[in-house]
């Protein structure tokens, strides 16, 4: 016995699925400043992100005070 599905809409909710992956991919990528086809690549940012970039980086790992030998 066989039972019988309707593959036309599995078939359209399947691809609305992969498409909406593949697009949320795309942006990620996007934002963080990657080429998201080409591995490793780095897309060049204009100079005005990167200073934030800097800035946030600092803010994120603070200096440590430098030991004293008496330490």
């Amino acid at each position: 016995m066989y039972i019988l599905v309707p593959w036309k809409p599995v078939v359209l909710v399947w691809g609305l699925l992969s498409g909406m992956i593949l697009v949320s991919f795309v942006a990620s990528s996007v934002l963080q400043g990657k080429d998201p086809f080409a591995p490793g690549a780095i897309i060049r940012q204009s100079s005005s992100v990167k200073t934030r970039g800097a800035q946030a980086g600092q803010s994120k790992h603070p200096h440590k005070a430098a030991r004293t030998p008496s330490q």
